[in-house]
């Protein structure tokens, strides 16, 4: 229809429609669309009025064609969409102007195409194409793919109305459940990033760890923070399905670039502090866009086991919503054969992934209980070929995947299917071929390429690098690096792992040219916890060593210190080093050996003798790890919000 001419006064030449009463009682009832949303929500916010609904005209507030040029330049600006004042004018009610914005007749509630290298869009195409189908599934309680998405856009409103803006990190201390996984949605859809955090850890390292976010305008936590009163802390409604119900996103959405950051995962660090790692979307979605490895996708349903502050995590619960597959959030910090035994008859599990060290105590002491499953996934440390070759021989029909990568290249950089004839090799279970858009390339000191089956560093280039370690620009120069290679110069990450590739382009791994451990699938820096040993008063000097298990596997750390009283008693712990490192330092890092020495060893050269440290550390007695007093758990309840 053609509209008639508008004055140029601002005046409305047409008499509006009655208006309906409460606006807040009309608006959002239907299940709108985010781009919809945001279109209602730029021409409520020109209008002055709390909300519009796609059945409202903008002449049912009085539109003028002053507000109509303010609503297009607006819409150019937010969502990227070009529109002339007549096109708002001419149309009876808002769902028309949606439908011409997003291609024509029939499409009022579509979205613009979803990106796959975005997280939250690579789970939101299966809100849109499969909504019924089950996401979360947690104790008895199922949640299906609509349902998470309405409320994470439920939840991006409240955390925008506390101050979350694209390019912010906002700390998440939350248990796992479906609530978490919503909120951390909500918050890459807000083009922000996201960092879980354990509320158990040592108060000193909390503090530490949001300073070193630059004191974020928000927590998201159960309960008021008592190591800082002074933050503004956000609790989400405990119930998902009624924050789904209350309506839409009601916020306008920035869309990042695959480039963007979305996880901050804390990691130990050798200069005595955490490092934290900033991965970018693509480093997360990179092997997912195909649709993921075998046992990732519609008709696989996987335990998601993974502490929330891990890369790993992200593997698990991401991995299976991005391709239409279902998460299994388990309560608790430890999976138990019995536990997984359940979920296979109850639940349906098809797919697990554990730690080395785990799988390696399931196939000692509960070889059956991975019956049921089609594919088991173990990573973090070196596979044994003796638990390998005993787990394939007991379940022939199970396929079992050796993954390998270091945060830095988020997940897993490379991947192998183990066979019987992979326990044979001199070397060990191999580490397998990249993944998806990851290269991973053996360079000599010189920084050239190893030839095949010659040792050197391994280096792991593509997708899946991080953008850095945050605000530490001198460390993540030393760590990524430019790499020249025949195909050209590459940003590469120097993983501090000893491995070569044989003629079949197949990784194997050699050792470390360091001291980092991994202890249970943590990463272990010796030398941060020999930094906090050090800043104990009354310590001299302080060294770190692995324990070691009888396949030469790190089990824990022991720690031998010196005392600046010469006179000091030794052989125990007359400091209460132990105790005061359970303060500062994740369980994970205190150690299960603390002892005081006259002196600390020394090689014919004059340099610490670790060797002769490790030997001591066998024939001495481990400690029980210290009771902690004051931890950081929240104690105080705060009001939850309705949704």
């Amino acid at each position: 229809m053609s509209a008639p001419a508008r004055p140029e006064t601002g005046e409305s030449p047409r008499r509006p429609r009655q208006l309906r009463g409460d606006l807040a009682e009309v608006a959002y009832r239907e299940p709108v669309g985010e781009f919809a949303a945001a279109v209602a929500d730029v021409v409520a916010e020109v209008l002055g009025v709390d909300r519009v609904g796609l059945d409202d005209s903008f002449y049912d507030f009085g539109g003028t064609s002053l507000q109509a040029i303010s609503v297009c330049v607006r819409l150019e600006k937010i969502i990227g969409r070009t529109v002339e004042p007549a096109d708002i004018l001419e149309h009876d009610v808002l769902a028309e102007l949606v439908a011409l914005l997003s291609g024509g007749p029939g499409t009022a509630l579509a979205e613009p195409p979803l990106d796959a290298a975005l997280v939250h869009e690579a789970v939101a195409r299966h809100a849109m194409t499969a909504p019924e189908s089950i996401a979360l599934v947690h104790r008895d309680a199922s949640f299906d793919y609509a349902t998470l998405h309405a409320a994470a856009g439920g939840y991006a409103t409240r955390l925008a109305e506390h101050g979350v803006v694209p390019g912010g990190i906002v700390p998440v201390l939350l248990p796992r459940s479906p609530e978490l996984v919503a909120v951390q949605l909500a918050v890459l859809r807000l083009g922000a990033s996201y960092t879980s955090l354990d509320p158990r850890w040592p108060v000193a390292r909390l503090r530490e760890v949001l300073g070193m976010l630059g004191d974020p305008p928000v927590v998201v936590a159960a309960s008021e923070l008592r190591f800082a009163p002074s933050t503004a802390v956000w609790s989400p409604s405990g119930d998902l399905r009624r924050t789904a119900a209350d309506g839409a996103c009601r916020t306008p959405l920035h869309r990042p670039s695959p480039e963007d950051p979305a996880v901050v995962v804390f990691t130990s660090g050798s200069t005595g502090r955490p490092k934290g790692v900033v991965l970018p979307h693509r480093a997360i979605t990179r092997m997912f866009r195909d649709g993921g490895p075998v046992g990732f996708g519609h008709g696989n349903v996987m335990p998601q086991t993974a502490p929330p502050w891990w890369d790993m995590y992200a593997y698990e619960l991401f991995g299976q919503l991005m391709t239409g597959g279902t998460s299994v959030l388990t309560d608790g910090d430890y999976l138990l054969p019995q536990t997984l035994r359940r979920m296979i008859s109850q639940q349906g599990a098809t797919t697990l992934r554990l730690t080395t060290s785990l799988f390696h105590l399931f196939v000692d002491e509960d070889p059956d209980c991975f019956t049921g499953l089609r594919q088991v996934y173990a990573g973090g440390e070196r596979m044994s070929p003796v638990h390998a070759s005993a787990f394939l021989a007991r379940h022939p029909g199970i396929t079992l995947v050796n993954g390998y990568g270091p945060a830095e290249s988020c997940m897993h950089a490379t991947s192998r299917a183990v066979g019987p004839e992979d326990c044979e090799h001199a070397d060990g279970i191999p580490l397998g071929e990249p993944v998806p858009r990851t290269q991973v390339v053996v360079l000599d000191p010189a920084g050239r390429r190893c030839p095949a089956g010659t040792p050197g560093e391994i280096h792991v280039t593509g997708e899946g690098l991080a953008l850095g370690y945050l605000g530490e620009p001198g460390l993540t120069a030393a760590a990524f690096a430019p790499v020249g290679l025949k195909e050209g110069t590459v940003r590469a990450y120097r993983t501090g792992d000893l491995g070569y590739v044989d003629t079949a382009g197949t990784l194997h791994f050699r050792g470390r040219t360091d001291r980092q451990l991994k202890i249970r699938g943590y990463r272990v820096e010796v030398a941060e916890i020999e930094a906090a040993a050090a800043s104990v008063a009354g310590v001299r000097s302080a060294a770190a060593v692995p324990l070691r298990g009888p396949d030469g596997a790190a089990t824990g750390i022991a720690l031998f210190y010196t005392c600046a009283d010469a006179g000091a008693s030794v052989g125990q712990d007359p400091l209460g080093v132990h105790e005061q490192l359970a303060d500062v330092l994740p369980d994970y890092l205190v150690p299960a050996l603390t002892s005081a020495l006259t002196d600390l060893p020394l090689t014919p050269n004059g340099k610490l003798d670790r060797a002769v440290l490790e030997s001591r550390a066998l024939r001495r007695p481990r400690r029980r790890p210290a009771r902690r007093s004051a931890r950081s758990t929240p104690v105080r309840p705060v009001e939850r919000s309705d949704s």
